[in-house]
């Protein structure tokens, strides 16, 4: 899981879209120092049936490297699930 919220991670002067396509969240941290819990997977009911989710909750301190990246990525969420209300970012 870390893995994969590395990937989306923006380092400072970094284009909001990575050279594989992957968006960026405006944001940049020591990928280390992130806590990860696994949630229980989710899946769909019909017509969807099969459809498993796996879910985490990262939590950890940002630094926003692209402020229009960010909020786009706090108004819309992260990653392929938003439809089922994963992705969502949390900010305190």
């Amino acid at each position: 899981m870390k893995r994969w919220f590395a990937r989306r991670l923006q380092p400072l002067g970094h284009p909001p879209t990575a050279p594989d396509g992957v968006v960026r969240i405006g944001a940049d941290t020591d990928v280390e120092r992130l806590a990860v819990r696994m949630l229980p997977q989710v899946s769909s009911p019909a017509p969807h049936k099969g459809l498993r989710i796996a879910r985490a909750e990262l939590k950890g301190t940002l630094t926003v490297t692209d402020p229009s990246a960010f909020v786009t990525a706090l108004s819309r969420g992260i990653g392929h699930a938003r439809a089922y209300s994963c992705g969502l970012l949390l900010v305190r």
